[in-house]
């Protein structure tokens, strides 16, 4: 049995709304078997000094896309299959290292790179997939060119389209059988989708209730791309598990999220970087719902709809946590910014009872920090401050690992 303790940390267990000063945590064969005083774990345990550093859950970011390549190999003809999937290991390997030991991703991803981290042959944070994005013709991931070309997709990856009560039925089927963890819809346009004005509707509300009804029935979630518009509401209504964006939500949005406590992910950092590193037509849309979406947030949570940390991630890099700075700088305090990223986004996949806090039984997913993320967050964004990352106790990145090696 593997026995080792993070001794004399500042700790953010997930949970508690302060730091734990002067804290050790021990862990046994990969799970976190006590939060507290060092001196009672026992003498058979290999201590490591974490005296100065902070000792936290790994960040979970419950949106991002890791290979958007899978569903649209068009856009990616110049590249060869197996250069795509080397690249999308390497992304994985990239947010590992910054401290994102848990994603949701939320298109684009074949469920046997999931499989493949989690039997241990490639490097990674634990993963939920959607597979692909589902909508209808001329929705958001409509593969159809201007030309009348349709993009391929991945042959493991389903078309993403379907029309119909009866057709959505069978897709969410379809994506299903593929390995998706969750189901991902689309009810809206969006900021990156020119033929589609972020507040359009895209399907009817029979289509939505029947792609909620079978995935529930299936026993899976259902993320909803919705910005604002009817199309947000008819997916709250129609039961949707959490909405992706929400950047125009109303009050009577907000209302019914907060009585059904509809997770809202709001991915402040993609229309950051659509506003300062899109083309003309995302600069514009962008800027045009930034204050909206802030404000929109704040409402949100003063009503008390449960948010989760989610950058979207993927199109312009993997700096994900510039979604902590982002919660911040809307007035979250770094504290619960952190909380939002870990045990939040961990509450919103569905992983609360694995992962997301430091408390006995769970996975010991977690970072240790030069610095202190509770009062400065910006120190978590530079992966040169993330001294260690464990996953399921194992230590697998990380700018100082080598002085965490159990059995050095």
């Amino acid at each position: 049995m593997t026995r080792f303790a993070l001794m004399n940390a500042r700790v953010i267990d997930g949970l508690s709304p302060s730091p734990l000063a002067g804290t050790s945590v021990l862990v046994e064969d990969g799970r976190i078997a006590a939060v507290g005083n060092g001196g009672a774990f026992g003498d058979d345990v290999v201590r490591i000094d974490a005296t100065g550093k902070t000792v936290l859950p790994g960040l979970i970011d419950a949106h991002i896309h890791l290979a958007q390549w899978g569903q649209n190999l068009l856009e990616n003809r110049a590249r060869t299959v197996p250069y795509l999937v080397a690249r999308t290991v390497a992304s994985m390997r990239q947010v590992l290292n910054a401290g994102c030991t848990g994603v949701r991703d939320c298109g684009g991803l074949d469920a046997g790179l999931r499989d493949a981290v989690a039997e241990g042959l490639i490097d990674g944070p634990r993963i939920a997939t959607s597979v692909t994005i589902i909508s209808p013709t001329d929705g958001l991931i409509d593969p159809v060119t201007a030309q009348g070309i349709s993009s391929p997709t991945l042959a493991s990856i389903p078309s993403p389209v379907a029309d119909g009560p009866d057709a959505v039925r069978a897709k969410v089927r379809e994506v299903i059988r593929a390995g998706a963890d969750f189901v991902k819809i689309a009810t809206s346009g969006g900021v990156s989708s020119p033929r589609v004005h972020p507040r359009r509707q895209l399907f009817s509300p029979a289509e939505v209730l029947a792609a909620v009804d079978e995935a529930h029935t299936a026993g899976v979630r259902v993320a909803c791309h919705a910005i604002g518009g009817p199309g947000l509401q008819m997916a709250i209504e129609a039961g949707v598990d959490s909405v992706e964006h929400g950047a125009l939500l109303d009050d009577r949005c907000i209302e019914a999220m907060a009585a059904r406590s509809t997770w809202l992910v709001p991915t402040l950092a993609v229309y950051r970087w659509h506003e300062t590193l899109g083309d003309e037509s995302r600069r514009t849309r962008a800027a045009e719902i930034s204050e909206p979406h802030r404000a929109g947030l704040r409402k949100a949570r003063e009503a008390g709809v449960p948010i989760a940390m989610g950058s979207d991630a993927g199109g312009y890099g993997l700096d994900f946590s510039l979604e902590l700075e982002l919660l911040v700088e809307a007035g979250f305090t770094p504290m619960e910014a952190l909380q939002t990223g870990t045990l939040g986004s961990a509450r919103c996949v569905g992983w609360a009872d694995e992962t997301g806090s430091l408390q006995p039984g769970k996975a010991a997913d977690l970072l240790v920090v030069d610095g202190d993320p509770s009062s400065d967050i910006t120190v978590i964004r530079s992966p040169d401050n993330i001294e260690a990352v464990f996953r399921n106790g194992n230590l697998v990145a990380g700018s100082a690992a080598s002085r965490y090696e159990v059995g050095r």
